[in-house]
């Protein structure tokens, strides 16, 4: 029995989208903190280059502040995190295609700290400064998971192919 790729697309990105926030969420070790992938990040950047037609700015900025509320904080800080991540997803999809795996990384380290630099410019504009730059250390953290989540897109792209 085959399914449409359409009716499966909702489910993984919520199933995908809900497995970013708990990881997100999740506690860790004071000393492991500062180096918590951004998974939002990761999971918008991914979504964006795979399907930028159902994954958008709008979408982003939901998950964003989904985060911001179930996260507590600012109200509104990954949300505005997220949505400029989004955009510049979608202004550099096409590049990022053709770029190689080393390439990749780069991008998606770029993105992901400027997601936690407006981040933290928005606690700090709230009166909650970041003593230091260890919060960068995510974005790090996000680059090297980044090809494991690239092989898994062309792991689907080379099934879906097939079919």
């Amino acid at each position: 029995m085959s399914t449409s790729r359409g009716s499966e697309f909702p489910l993984a990105v919520g199933f995908s989208g809900l497995i970013a926030l708990v990881l997100s969420l999740m506690a860790l070790p004071v000393w492991l903190m500062a180096a918590r992938p951004d998974w939002l990040g990761l999971w918008v950047v991914y979504w964006i280059t795979r399907q930028p037609a159902r994954i958008g700015m709008g979408m982003a900025w939901l998950v964003g502040l989904l985060m911001d509320g179930v996260g507590g904080g600012v109200l509104g800080r990954h949300a505005l995190a997220l949505a400029v991540v989004a955009y510049a997803c979608l202004v550099l999809r096409s590049r990022m295609l053709i770029y190689t795996l080393p390439q990749q990384m780069a991008l998606v380290f770029l993105m992901t700290t400027l997601d936690q630099l407006l981040c933290h410019w928005v606690q700090n504009l709230s009166g909650h400064s970041t003593p230091n730059l260890s919060f960068l250390m995510g974005p790090v953290a996000s680059a090297i998971l980044w090809p494991m989540l690239a092989m898994i897109g062309a792991r689907d792209a080379t099934m879906e192919s097939w079919r």
